[in-house]
């Protein structure tokens, strides 16, 4: 690795724990560049630009090592069973994000800042390739909930991921490192997140709700569905 890119490298980690620990507004990136030791003022801005560019870059590598880990848990349960129950498919898509939680960790609370608004409009221009994992679940969750209207998968799938995020950003805020208890209870809130979006995802739809979709049918999923749009906007939250 050249000096530059461990440069950079390391200025991006610590603009992870920063981001995590104190919100991405009250981080400016002069603050970024004295943390990581450089002399040079600029150093943040030299190398990133702007903080949306930043956080961009902090969003596609975190989110594509999980999604590297969600396509390997894909390819097995696909190979094991060529048609998987909803649960399975719901445990591939929560399990690799709690599997990053941990006493030294810091990207879910990191994502939890980036999946509202304002900072969601930077992952706009992310790279699709880091989220491509988690349209693959949505399709095939959508392929077995075919009766469901696709406004309401949209919105409940929003919602289970929401949950997640925020779940597992509050239980990595309270985690010591090297404690012995924290690997149980994270796997304990994962088990409880996938039961409870299992349970978002089958619950009947009432006559209130049904009275406020459109009447036009419209498809369930496609490979365009971007991820981050359905953590904030297409929530109507």
């Amino acid at each position: 690795m050249s000096r530059g890119s461990a440069t950079r490298e390391a200025m991006a980690e610590v603009a992870l724990r920063m981001f995590a620990e104190r919100g991405i507004d009250a981080v400016s990136l002069r603050e970024i560049t004295a943390a990581s030791g450089q002399r040079n003022k600029s150093a943040a801005q030299y190398h990133f630009g702007t903080k949306e560019q930043l956080v961009r870059e902090i969003f596609e590598q975190h989110t594509g090592e999980v999604n590297d880990r969600r396509c390997r848990l894909l390819d097995a349960l696909y190979e094991r069973d060529g048609r998987p129950a909803l649960e399975e498919l719901v445990d591939v898509l929560i399990r690799p994000l709690a599997e990053t939680v941990d006493g030294d960790s810091h990207y879910a609370r990191f994502l939890a800042q980036v999946s509202t608004p304002p900072w969601i409009g930077s992952l706009v221009h992310a790279d699709p390739t880091a989220t491509r994992s988690v349209q693959t679940v949505f399709t095939a969750i959508a392929q077995q909930l075919a009766d469901l209207p696709g406004p309401v998968l949209r919105t409940r799938l929003a919602l289970a991921m929401m949950l997640t995020v925020r779940a597992l950003a509050a239980c990595e805020h309270t985690m010591q490192p090297g404690s012995p208890d924290d690997a149980r209870r994270v796997a304990l809130l994962a088990a409880n997140l996938v039961d409870a979006t299992v349970g978002i995802l089958l619950a009947p739809v009432s006559e209130s709700t049904a009275e406020f979709l459109p009447h036009a049918a419209e498809p369930l999923a496609d490979d365009t569905w971007p991820w981050h749009l359905l953590i904030g906007a297409e929530a109507g939250l």
